[in-house]
């Protein structure tokens, strides 16, 4: 029997919460040494998605039954425009835009959605990790005296960061701040469901495995009538364990336990079982292929001799007002909706004066203009905050990252030109040097 090793998890949890701690925002592919990915979406450090793992589709519909039976899933299909990365997430994000689900709703469908998918991960860490023990103890020679210890600890997975990654080109609000979770306790939670999971014997059964009755007669033999009825009704071998768990409503270990018993006598056996068709995959075959970048940073005016401005802010409404007025004031004008556009754009445009929102989904406003000044083409262009909360520490801090000025949402319209004109002149890195230093 294989039980519970905390310990070869320990150095993934540790590798996470440093990701954690350091506010990451973006995505951690996660590659085992037996050829497994993993996906972690992390927004300021808290886990706001996972993907990945067996069964996605299975998994959605499940989570999804389990909380809004009501719910037509072809109701939330996507548009062909619309761009992700995720299908599963934004299937969520469309239920909240079109008045299907309540935010609490949402939330509770993913947090099981990303349990399932935590749980999946580190039983697949603890498998590799058993399987690459093996290995090497059979490939490598006795006589170096490798020990115990050096064969546990030995590395099964990878972890490369993606900065700026997120799962869904839209903020469709679903994730705020105040319901992301926090990533130690998620991967806490999901390690004792996995040592209770061990400790009942079966750390090797994923459960996403199909029961099925291997030995009818003598299963008869040993359950009750009522109870033998309930398992012939239950067990097909079409539905997993994790199915049948939300079809009873009851726990996932408690209805595994009960079947313990039959699965030790070999009565019942566990199967694999495919996934369930994907009703997104035409769509997420176009989100791949489209290439939304131009559609959402429109250039509007390509002469050299205009003074260009760009604004990085992922409300649609604020860019779209901005536009109106710099370019009706005799400006160039780009409008940046997609943080990880940012970077890309601006080296490509090289724009005399940056508006750049604070608050944004992905990566904010701090992050952005520590990357900006970063870059020694763009470390003297004037970049000028927009921000709802005008407080001392927001100024101090913006400071502290270089940004030039500070200007707070709604910005009047008349100051917005004035202090355009400030900076998109001749002279304009020359002014944002002196206010930076200031």
């Amino acid at each position: 029997m294989m039980t519970s090793a905390p310990n070869r998890n320990e150095a993934f949890f540790s590798q996470l919460n440093l990701y954690s701690q350091q506010q990451f925002t973006g995505r951690l592919d996660i590659q085992l040494v037996t050829g497994q990915q993993w996906g972690l979406y992390l927004s300021l450090g808290n886990l706001v998605w996972a993907t990945e793992g067996l069964h996605p589709v299975r998994r959605f519909r499940r989570q999804l039954a389990s909380t809004l039976p009501k719910v037509n899933p072809k109701a939330i299909s996507p548009r062909q425009s619309d761009f992700f990365e995720c299908w599963d997430y934004h299937a969520l994000a469309l239920l909240v835009q079109r008045n299907l689900a309540q935010t609490d709703d949402v939330v509770e469908i993913a947090r099981g959605l990303i349990a399932e998918v935590l749980f999946d991960l580190l039983q697949a860490i603890e498998i590799a990790a058993v399987t690459q023990q093996i290995a090497q103890f059979y490939e490598k020679p006795r006589d170096r005296g490798e020990s115990v210890e050096e064969f546990r600890t030995a590395s099964t997975f990878k972890i490369k960061p993606k900065l700026g990654a997120r799962p869904s080109s839209k903020d469709l609000g679903i994730f705020p701040r105040s319901r992301s979770w926090d990533i130690e306790l998620a991967l806490s939670g999901t390690q004792k469901v996995w040592e209770k999971w061990s400790q009942m014997g079966l750390a090797l059964y994923s459960p996403n495995l199909a029961p099925v009755i291997k030995k009818s007669e003598q299963l008869q033999a040993k359950a009750s009538p009522s109870t033998y009825k309930n398992l012939v009704a239950l067990i097909d071998g079409r539905r997993t364990m994790r199915d049948i768990s939300v079809l009873l409503k009851k726990d996932l270990v408690g209805v595994c336990q009960s079947l313990l018993p039959y699965i030790r006598r070999q009565l019942i056996g566990l199967v694999e079982v495919p996934d369930l068709p994907n009703p997104y995959q035409s769509y997420c075959d176009l989100a791949r292929e489209a290439t939304p970048t131009a559609e959402r940073v429109p250039t509007f005016d390509s002469s050299p001799d205009r003074p260009c401005i760009v604004c990085i802010d992922d409300s649609p409404r604020v860019c779209k007002a901005m536009e109106k007025l710099l370019t009706g004031a005799g400006y160039r004008f780009i409008g940046i909706q997609e943080a990880i556009q940012a970077l890309p754009t601006l080296l490509q445009h090289k724009p005399d004066v940056i508006f750049l929102d604070l608050m944004m989904p992905i990566a904010n406003g701090y992050e952005i203009c520590s990357q900006i000044r970063r870059v020694s083409n763009l470390k003297d262009t004037p970049v000028i905050i927009l921000t709802s909360q005008d407080g001392l520490v927001d100024r101090v801090r913006a400071k502290v990252v270089g940004a030039t000025d500070f200007l707070t949402k709604p910005a009047d319209k008349q100051k917005l030109l004035d202090i355009a004109r400030k900076y998109a002149t001749g002279g304009s890195n020359e002014q944002s040097a002196k206010a930076r230093s200031s």
